[in-house]
């Protein structure tokens, strides 16, 4: 009797645990951000890797200006900021904060297509200097401190 007693309750003792675990319930944490329609963190990424191409280029010296293949790249660059700004250009957010970071991303798209041309004249005109990058990395530290705040979900 003790036996069966001790079995019964190892077994009962044993099991009220693992019954417990299906019991709880799991909280998912409510993400509140704004939604953008656009994978900003791409894009981001995307000027970050045209910024070093494009410090590469200015470290170059200035004898050898016109380095082979640099107009080419510096086309494909623009060429990947065109496709960003079509998908953007019409892009309409539900909430106001979203379409305000939409806009500072066109922004800065812009202003790197301007560098990007202006860049690609000197290099042209074999000029020794390069155009002031300023306004475009202080808007590109603006778009890049703001990426987290958001969240993406594809229309």
């Amino acid at each position: 009797m003790k036996k069966l007693l001790l079995s019964v309750s190892l077994f009962a003792g044993t099991m009220m645990p693992l019954s417990a675990c299906g019991g709880v319930g799991t909280v998912e944490p409510v993400d509140d951000r704004p939604i953008i329609h656009f994978d900003a963190a791409s894009i981001i990424s995307a000027a970050r890797d045209h910024y070093l191409k494009m410090l590469t280029l200015s470290s170059i010296p200035r004898d050898d200006v016109n380095v082979p293949g640099a107009i080419e790249e510096l086309q494909a660059m623009r060429a990947d900021n065109d496709t960003y700004l079509a998908e953007l250009k019409d892009m309409r957010h539900e909430d106001s904060s979203a379409d305000e970071y939409k806009d500072l991303i066109v922004e800065y798209l812009e202003a790197e297509n301007v560098y990007i041309d202006q860049t690609i004249e000197n290099v042209y005109a074999g000029s020794i200097s390069l155009p002031n990058r300023f306004s475009m990395d202080t808007l590109y530290s603006r778009t890049n401190a703001k990426v987290s705040e958001f969240r993406y979900e594809p229309k």
